[in-house]
């Protein structure tokens, strides 16, 4: 099979890639190879089926990888974003905090347009097509395939990564990139539950915690998030916490023990404890906050503190009350792990970004390879910034491969 352009890949960036080199160049031939039976698969799961494509707030600052590599692909994509999916039919709507979801508000129109924007355009789809190597030849590469040998002179690699579970997770970006003379930085799960000692959440689970979190690295906070944490047997998982974990993974992998940082009572708690104390003086100690804070939260606090939860709250020490007030406003989770690969949302690491040109998503290596997506050292938040950098850096790529012919 020959053809001008070779998508590896049929996830958001692959479908980007290829709707764009289409756009930028009509007359070439385009083909996407994809390994599972069906393109897409990954995407319809995105935002639990409503598909989060993007934030208004994005920046790139707000990823993790190099800004200045990350810049140019995703101002463009900001500056094209409405035309693009208009181009495509699909009609968006805004959310709080900048998202951006389909009006449909299912992920399956998403798709739906991307790949019947491919069918008008006549890219081919081949499914059920695992591509094993690609090699560079003349006039372009030689990829070997489950489907056979395929000739394309240019190759754009947008295979995904590691993260999820039966969703085309994948070793792609290290099997394909590696021979070519790319490396990699360490690979780790993201957007992932905060594991935990056992003792240190006992009799918490099921329950959610709003307020402020913090990562700390000894006393230096890393990183602070507001929201929701959602107790576990094992840890903590919520929006916060998953976002913190961006942090905690590569302190874990350095052999440091990353700290979560909660205040179950916000504001001043010793404060909030005396006016109690004075108002309720009866009530006992494990009652005293009956009202303010979730009850377990509560006896596990006056457990930390060594305060039996029988003592009368008119009993209660200064010292006593200190410590308790200390455990409420500035309550101490040594990190032990997080969820793996398969609870991930996003991957960490990936393809270095110093062996590919930022303006083009093209090797430096490999005249005429490009990659783009999760498969490249760039991951972000919550709130469809990961989305965002599929469809950014696939839309660069696409275009810039088609304007190379």
């Amino acid at each position: 099979m020959h053809t001008d352009i070779l998508i590896v890949g049929g996830g958001a960036s692959g479908l980007a890639a290829a709707v764009s080199a289409k756009t930028a160049r009509p007359g070439l031939a385009v083909c996407v190879a994809e390994k599972l039976s069906r393109t897409g698969k990954k995407l319809l799961a995105t935002g639990n089926g409503r598909c989060n494509l993007m934030n208004l707030a994005s920046a790139p600052a707000r990823y993790l990888g190099d800004a200045g590599f990350i810049a140019p692909a995703l101002e463009a994509y900001i500056q094209k974003y409405k035309d693009f999916w208009a181009g495509l039919g699909l009609a968006l709507t805004e959310e709080e905090e900048g998202r951006v979801y389909p009006a449909t508000n299912q992920a399956s129109s998403v798709l739906d347009v991307l790949r019947l924007a491919l069918a008008e355009k006549g890219v081919t789809e081949m499914c059920g097509c695992e591509v094993r190597s690609v090699r560079p030849a003349k006039d372009g590469f030689l990829i070997s395939s489950s489907s056979g040998e395929i000739k394309a002179r240019r190759v754009i690699l947008a295979t995904g990564g590691l993260a999820g579970k039966g969703l085309g997770e994948n070793d792609s970006f290290r099997t394909l990139l590696g021979p070519l003379g790319h490396r990699f930085t360490d690979i780790l799960p993201g957007l992932v539950c905060l594991k935990t000692h056992k003792e240190q959440v006992k009799g918490l689970k099921g329950i959610r915690l709003k307020g402020s979190f913090s990562l700390l690295d000894g006393d230096r906070e890393l990183a602070r998030e507001t929201g929701e944490c959602l107790f576990q047997e094992d840890g903590v998982s919520g929006i916060a916490a998953m976002q913190l974990s961006l942090f905690a993974a590569p302190l874990l992998k350095a052999g440091k023990t990353p700290v979560l940082k909660l205040s179950p009572l916000p504001g001043d708690a010793r404060c909030i404890l005396q006016k109690r104390q004075s108002a309720f003086p009866s009530r006992s100690c494990g009652e005293l906050l009956t009202g303010e804070v979730n009850r377990m939260i509560a006896l596990a606090a006056l457990r930390r503190a060594g305060i039996s939860p029988a003592l009368c709250a008119k009993d209660l020490s200064a010292s006593q009350l200190s410590r308790l007030a200390e455990e409420l406003s500035a309550w101490r989770i040594p990190v032990t792990g997080t969820g793996g690969m398969a609870q991930a949302q996003v991957m960490l690491g990936g393809a270095r970004t110093d062996g590919f040109d930022a303006g083009t998503m093209g090797s430096r290596l490999v005249p005429g390879l490009y990659a783009c997506g999760e498969m490249l050292d760039v991951a972000g938040p919550c709130g469809g910034f990961n989305l965002e950098w599929t469809w950014a850096s696939g839309m660069l790529a696409g275009r810039k491969a088609a304007e190379s012919l």
